[in-house]
């Protein structure tokens, strides 16, 4: 009598299946480690050039030493706003955009505080004075197309509030300001005398210039050469009109 003899059961085949995954997955974890490690070693992840635009009373080397990076630099460390704190220490700088163009290139967008008035020194020496109030040297073949400021002591409080008036004047308005010197007074102590281009003489207070700023406007556009108060009330009378008055006296 015969008897049949069970097969055997064959091992299951998921156990091994899954330790290939396992196998393979390392494998691929290794592998991306190294080729991590060696791009980081790579001049791919090094800056290789670095641009700066929009610089006019700050120089390139002023911005990259700010910046403390140089070629062959890491491309990615520091980041951008760390790297934008560090500009902040350059005062002619009123904002800056940084990015990073892979591979290697970092640019530097600077916008400065823009120039609204020239000062004469004593000895013939022209300063560019800016929106902030500061000073910096005059860049070389520069127009001088902004209004001279003379008679300003250093560090007088009233000049850094008239340079941030001024950057609020229309350009065409601006340009056409050749002089700008204090006339303060017991009531005003901080009125100015403007002289224009236009053969306009303009007395007003800096406090009070960005609110007539359209009344000034309006008559250097339209009226004859003349003068004009802008105090509590506003005034304007031509130089043909104070000649013919003058004439009978």
């Amino acid at each position: 009598m015969s008897e049949r003899i069970p097969a055997l059961k064959r091992e299951a085949e998921a156990p091994r299946t899954r330790r290939g995954k396992k196998l393979l997955r390392l494998v691929i974890a290794l592998a991306v480690i190294v080729l991590i490690v060696l791009f980081f070693r790579s001049s791919l992840s090094e800056i290789s050039e670095i641009r700066v635009e929009g610089t006019e009373f700050v120089s390139r080397e002023e911005v990259i030493r700010e910046l403390g990076v140089s070629p062959g630099d890491s491309f990615f460390f520091p980041g951008t706003g760390k790297l934008k704190a560090r500009l902040e220490s350059l005062k002619p700088i009123e904002s800056v955009q940084i990015t990073k163009n892979f591979p290697g290139v970092l640019r530097v967008e600077v916008k400065e505080y823009p120039q609204v008035a020239v000062q004469l020194a004593a000895d013939g020496k022209m300063s560019a004075v800016l929106a902030n109030g500061l000073l910096f040297p005059m860049p070389e073949g520069k127009l001088l197309d902004k209004p001279i400021l003379s008679g300003w002591q250093p560090g007088d409080a009233n000049l850094t509030l008239l340079c941030s008036v001024l950057v609020s004047l229309p350009n065409y308005l601006l340009a056409d300001l050749s002089e700008i010197h204090p006339d303060p007074s017991t009531s005003f102590p901080d009125r100015i005398k403007l002289f224009t281009r236009s053969r306009f003489e303009v007395t007003t207070a800096i406090h009070l210039l960005e609110d007539k700023i359209a009344y000034l406007s309006d008559i250097v556009q339209n009226r004859e050469p003349g003068r004009i108060t802008m105090l509590e009330a506003d005034y304007y009378s031509s130089y043909s009109a104070e000649n013919v008055t003058e004439e009978p006296q």
